[in-house]
């Protein structure tokens, strides 16, 4: 039976959890593609896996009014973006997408009334 009573998601709500999928997606594939020796390792893999696994957390938090799945992906985007900066001399890129998903994700969260009233206040 369908839920009628719940409103639709927020179109920018929907297009900030796309883009932050899309930049760990990335994240997780620079992580995996990385020249350094230990990218072949195992613990290199888990990690990348590990790091998808949580974006879809937070993607799911994000659909379902979790209030704490908004501030915790907002900062963590905000953590990629200064992340991001460190490698400015030498950027590739696929670094620059990765950082202009994450600077929309926040602006995306933080910014159109419609995403901030879709999280109940006090979550």
């Amino acid at each position: 039976m369908i839920d009628q009573d719940r409103r639709p998601v927020p179109v920018p709500v929907v297009a900030a959890a796309i883009s932050f999928l899309l930049g760990m997606g990335i994240q997780a594939a620079q992580i995996k593609a990385s020249t350094a020796p230990s990218a072949t390792e195992p613990r290199a893999t888990i990690f990348a896996v590990g790091l998808i696994l949580l974006s879809l957390a937070f993607a799911y938090g994000l659909w379902h009014q979790v209030g704490r799945a908004r501030v915790l992906t907002a900062g963590f985007a905000a953590f990629n973006i200064a992340y991001g900066l460190v490698e400015l001399p030498d950027i590739r890129p696929l670094s620059v997408v990765r950082m202009l998903a994450f600077a929309a994700v926040v602006g995306l969260l933080l910014l159109p009334a419609s995403s901030r009233q879709w999280f109940p206040p006090g979550t």
